[in-house]
């Protein structure tokens, strides 16, 4: 399981690297949530940087290298997801009870283009909103489902369930696709 023993493991996505590695978490804590600094209700982390452990560097031209610990600028993550077994998780992880209050939302097909990559999914709007709405919002990060990832050299991973956006590195969105 992805979250154990207060550890998620996740993938981070930069413009020179993808990292997997584990974060440190709170109880039923979401990555969206982590990336955004909250720590329980309107409670926010301070610092920029993000811990994470046992990590595998890979740069675009397949070096990798181990990292034990390293601390990772959030404003230069792209996106980021979970991960289980190489598989995505979703945005909570778990069933049962949740530390947010539950927001009823539509999702909106959208087309996100970034630095290196092109992700297609479902962005996810309040009742009367929509994606631009979305963008306006004062988080850095928002959630993306049912996301195909594909990169400028032509890659793509298959679909994941769940990935959180920095919205500062959003160089273009599209909707309906």
């Amino acid at each position: 399981m992805a979250k154990t023993a207060g550890r998620m493991k996740v993938r981070l996505y930069t413009s020179a690297h993808i990292l997997d590695g584990y974060i440190d978490v709170l109880p039923k804590q979401r990555l969206l949530d982590i990336l955004n600094g909250v720590l329980r209700g309107a409670l926010r982390a301070k610092g920029g940087f993000l811990q994470i452990s046992e990590a595998e560097l890979c740069s675009s031209d397949g070096t990798k290298v181990t990292l034990q610990s390293a601390y990772i600028n959030r404003a230069n993550i792209l996106f980021a997801r979970e991960i289980e077994d190489g598989q995505t998780q979703g945005p909570g992880g778990e069933v049962g009870h949740k530390l947010y209050p539950f927001v009823s939302k539509s999702p909106a097909a959208v087309r996100l283009y970034m630095p290196l990559y092109t992700l297609t999914g479902q962005m996810h709007c309040a009742k009367g909103q929509h994606p631009s709405d979305v963008l306006n919002t004062g988080e850095r990060f928002l959630a993306l489902t049912n996301v195909q990832i594909a990169s400028s050299g032509g890659s793509s991973e298959s679909a994941v369930n769940f990935v959180a956006i920095n919205k500062a590195q959003i160089l273009c969105l599209e909707e309906g696709r």
